[in-house]
């Protein structure tokens, strides 16, 4: 009955949701020019492929974007992996506003869908815990940027809820494959990736190794079918983003240029820091005698990477839907529906108070204490050992 239920719910979720989803999608559409947004450079990015020229010649993609009208704020190349520009072609065959419109739709469907996979890991739960969840994550600020810009992390949302499923069904190699997804956007996935990688390590899940191992060569053989330099050519033209953006990112390194505001000091601070988040994971993986299941895992590590990332932007904290829905089951599961609320409510008002404190400031650093207060609060759940639940639910 509780698996019935279950079902019922994501149907109607998706029914009711969808239709509005695509209201909407024409709505931003017409609000906005998907040219100056974001999302025209991986558009632009897929049009250069189909026309077999190099995304990493700056001669080309200025070019492009002078004859296409696209990429306003992006730098002078491409400033992702080549395999990111090679997906972007199917969508680049349209027009660029009827290629924004399909793509904002898409991200919206991969958001839910990826709520709908991490709500899986509680299926007794009540639908007012679907409605609180779904109108949270769609409510969290990072969302607003994502819908409008078209950014890539939202997308990517929905491969690392996949891979969690996949681990906590024992799935270990596929699920392996489908986390290397995250290494398209490195600032983000590849400290993510790391961590994931501690975490598999901690329990000698070597399949899921050889899982990330094959899914980031398959991502290297795609981009070496359009051009075999290309790792070289990104890491030329992507290597000096951290120096480039120190200090100006919601991560550890911003926080900490921002109070000793001395660049030699700021990074040896920094780098203290990252050891600390580092030696926090590395506890809560190898320091306790049972293992830590897929969802409580990911639910500190996410935030634990974008706490460390080399640079960042607010709207990669969409990725915090991950720990958060975690914090919410577990609330609810000991403390009940109404409680969930409220944390739901207070991370939702945190996050727009932290735009209160850009716009006072004249920098968005400070997000970084979204990524450290759910953290935070993940850390104090999964020492609390909730996996032992999910387990016994997983067996059952």
């Amino acid at each position: 009955m509780v698996e019935q239920g279950w079902k019922k719910q994501t149907v109607f979720n998706f029914v009711v949701l969808c239709p509005l989803f695509l209201a909407f999608s024409l709505l931003i559409a017409s609000w906005f020019e998907g040219r100056k947004q974001d999302f025209s450079q991986y558009w632009q990015g897929g049009h250069m492929i189909l026309l077999g020229q190099n995304v990493y010649d700056s001669t080309q993609w200025v070019a492009a974007h002078e004859l296409e009208g696209t990429a306003f704020h992006t730098e002078p190349t491409f400033q992702y992996p080549l395999p990111l520009a090679v997906i972007f072609s199917l969508l680049a065959w349209l027009p660029v506003q009827s290629a924004y419109i399909v793509w904002i739709f898409f991200l919206q469907i991969a958001v839910l869908i990826s709520i709908i996979i991490l709500l899986g890991f509680y299926p007794a739960r009540s639908g007012y815990l679907d409605l609180l969840a779904i109108a949270g994550a769609f409510f969290f600020r990072p969302m607003f940027s994502v819908l409008n810009s078209g950014q890539i992390l939202a997308p990517l949302l929905l491969p690392l809820a996949v891979s969690i499923r996949l681990f906590h069904d024992r799935n270990w190699f596929l699920g392996g494959i489908v986390l290397s997804v995250l290494s398209l956007k490195p600032s983000i996935g590849f400290p993510v990736l790391i961590f994931s990688t501690l975490w598999l390590l901690s329990g000698k899940q070597w399949k899921g190794i050889w899982g990330l191992i094959l899914g980031g060569f398959v991502l290297v053989l795609i981009g070496a079918l359009v051009n075999h330099r290309w790792v070289i050519d990104y890491l030329s033209v992507g290597g000096y983003s951290f120096q480039k953006y120190f200090g100006m990112h919601p991560t550890i390194w911003g926080a900490v240029d921002k109070i000793f505001k001395v660049d030699n000091l700021s990074i040896v601070i920094g780098l203290v820091c990252v050891a600390v988040v580092f030696a926090v994971e590395a506890y809560l993986f190898w320091g306790r005698k049972s293992n830590i299941d897929a969802l409580p895992a990911f639910a500190s590590l996410v935030p634990a990477g974008l706490l460390i990332a080399p640079y960042s932007w607010h709207h990669d904290q969409i990725l915090l839907i991950v720990p958060i829905l975690f914090v919410l089951i577990s609330i609810s599961k000991k403390y009940g529906t109404g409680k969930a609320g409220l944390f739901m409510f207070g991370i939702v008002a945190l996050a727009f108070v932290m735009v209160t404190v850009a716009y006072l400031v004249g920098h968005d650093v400070w997000s970084v204490m979204n990524s450290l207060v759910v953290w935070l609060f993940s850390l104090y759940f999964v020492f609390r050992n909730p996996n032992l639940e999910m387990k016994k639910e997983h067996a059952a």
